[in-house]
């Protein structure tokens, strides 16, 4: 037979496991819920305005085009940033109709440099859209604002990868 002291003690325990479990599933629900409270705080026009403060500061003019990207001029080319509130965290700069393909033969050679381009540069994605070659980074960055860091850094490899394309064409 079990002395009382030790039968509260079994009681007390379990209660405590059970009260341990209950903090637990609230504190994993808290985190499965905590990006899309943070999502909720990033509108598509707070989206838009920050990409094009961002440029301004950079000496960039942008402007929001149909879709509700902000497209800007960098080197003379034309780059969008896409703008997408549904999923702020993931960055994603384009610099579109690079390459015209004109034939069935040269889209061969275009997808062989698209990959090439692929294989040797970080982070750029390089491919046809609609018979024209475009050329990417896409990153996923935490915080809408956390693109900042590295901005310039992904139209310097944009522009490496159109090199390399240029070059395998």
């Amino acid at each position: 037979m079990k002395h009382p002291f030790f039968h509260s003690f079994d009681l007390s325990l379990t209660f405590m496991q059970k009260l341990a479990q209950v903090f637990f599933s609230a504190f994993l629900l808290s985190l499965m819920f905590a990006p899309a409270a943070q999502a909720q705080d990033w509108s598509e026009s707070r989206l838009q305005n920050m990409y094009l403060d961002y440029l301004k500061d950079q000496g960039m003019e942008g402007w929001v085009d149909s879709d509700g990207d902000v497209q800007f001029k960098y080197n003379d080319h034309s780059y969008f940033i896409e703008v997408n509130e549904d999923d702020n965290e993931f960055f994603r700069v384009v610099l579109f109709n690079i390459w015209p393909i004109e034939s069935a033969s040269e889209r061969e050679q275009v997808e062989d440099a698209c990959d090439a381009v692929n294989r040797s540069l970080k982070c750029t994605k390089a491919y046809t859209t609609n018979d024209n070659v475009w050329m990417a980074v896409e990153l996923f960055v935490g915080k809408p604002d956390y693109f900042m860091p590295v901005f310039m850094r992904s139209l310097n490899v944009i522009e490496q990868g159109v090199d390399r394309f240029v070059e395998e064409m």
